[in-house]
């Protein structure tokens, strides 16, 4: 692989599938540009030392290319829009022609641009997931979302299975570009993995797949970690149920107030939270973090009462977001700890339950009997990668 990957190149973009609204296809993405960021050595990877020793991280004779590519995507309304990536592609000193499984790697919630993908200073040498994958022999592809990145001047959808799935597949069918203009050969194996919002991201982006994507990028295995995949029974659990408050109140809130702009229910803040909450949300979201009280304290009974009514206007948009209620054919892991604090672990078993009812044979989970939401988080990486080594050709 040459280490120079400086180019940028652009492609014909491909056709209309079919008409663009937030059910159907979306155009076909295409690749705008690639360059690379930097080229950490195998004497720079050796300098990296993970700050938790749950991980092992052992560079061996890896080298790692890191580049940053744009793409095409559409929001839920069809609306083109260029989001953007990195790509994590390494390489061997003594095998310089391996080949490597294709790795989908989901961020979660990420509070500014900064802890997204492409907001990560590459000049400071550091330890990361993806790089914790790629020195283990797998090309990592790291979609932004929108609302990051090259995307930034556009809302985050908050836990929106849409332009979560759209942006995530995207980026994986760009990245099987960059990677055929750097002719660069994998194995055609595709792995999915993500925690909390990634979780949610990846699931969500795997049922897209699917059902409209299984010829171009059939899956081996897909890790999902904590992820609100039951969402009505997630929001009546935070609405219902003691939380822990602060930063939780922030996502709970950020997710709320996300739905009621997506599907255009335009109620005020008001709606949902009670005074003095309404109106320190309303001026900040950031104010949500310094609120204590429980979730379900600071909620409205008339937003408690939506949530627990699937045909009102905000429990329609919490069914439009449940991801439990298929079958998939992808042979798949939900893990998530039984002591969660932040999203609680009656998703991930409630989903299990019902996706074995609808006929998904190949799904299991990993219950772990201890562990808070980012803590977690360390054991979710150490255990994919256990999991997808083998099956890992």
């Amino acid at each position: 692989m040459k280490k120079s990957l400086s180019a940028i190149y652009l492609l014909t973009i491909f056709p209309l599938l079919t008409a663009c609204t937030p059910s159907t296809l979306a155009p076909r993405p295409v690749l705008i540009s690639s360059n690379q960021l930097v080229y950490y050595t195998n004497s720079i990877l050796h300098r990296i030392v993970t700050s938790n020793d749950s991980l092992s991280y052992e560079p061996a004779d890896y080298e790692l290319s890191i580049n940053r590519i744009t793409y095409q995507t559409t929001l839920n309304d069809g609306t083109t829009v260029t989001a953007s990536g990195i790509v994590y592609v390494p390489s061997r000193l003594n095998s310089p022609n391996q080949q490597y499984p294709l790795l989908s790697f989901q961020h979660p919630t990420a509070f500014s641009d900064a802890e997204a993908p492409s907001g990560t200073d590459f000049s400071v040498v550091s330890f990361s997931y993806p790089i914790y994958f790629a020195t283990h022999g797998y090309i990592v592809a790291c979609p932004d979302y929108i609302g990051y990145g090259a995307a930034d001047h556009v809302p985050h959808d908050y836990e929106y299975r849409q332009t979560l799935a759209r942006a995530t597949v995207d980026m994986m069918l760009a990245t099987k570009s960059f990677l055929a203009q750097q002719n660069i050969e994998w194995t055609n194996q595709l792995f999915l993995a993500g925690y909390s919002e990634g979780g949610y991201a990846t699931m969500s982006a795997q049922q897209l797949i699917e059902q409209k994507y299984s010829d171009e990028l059939p899956i081996t295995g897909s890790s999902c970690g904590a992820g609100p995949y039951a969402m009505p029974a997630f929001f009546k659990y935070v609405t219902q149920q003691p939380t822990v408050g602060g930063v939780a109140n922030y996502i709970y809130a950020w997710e709320t107030l996300s739905y009621d702009r997506i599907y255009g229910l335009n109620n005020p803040v008001s709606y949902y939270f009670k005074e003095p909450y309404a109106s320190q949300i309303g001026q900040s979201l950031d104010n949500a973090r310094s609120i204590a009280l429980s979730f379900d304290q600071i909620c409205t009974d008339q937003f408690r009462a939506d949530v627990t009514n699937p045909i009102s206007p905000f429990g329609k948009a919490l069914s439009d977001n449940d991801l439990s209620n298929w079958d998939s054919h992808t042979t798949t892991q939900l893990v998530h700890s039984e002591e969660d604090e932040i999203i609680p672990f009656l998703t991930s078993q409630q989903t299990y339950t019902s996706m074995r009812q609808h006929g998904s044979s190949n799904l299991s989970l990993v219950a772990l009997p201890t562990g808070s939401h980012v803590p977690t988080e360390v054991l979710f990486m150490r255990r994919s990668l256990n999991w997808l080594e083998q099956q890992k050709k």
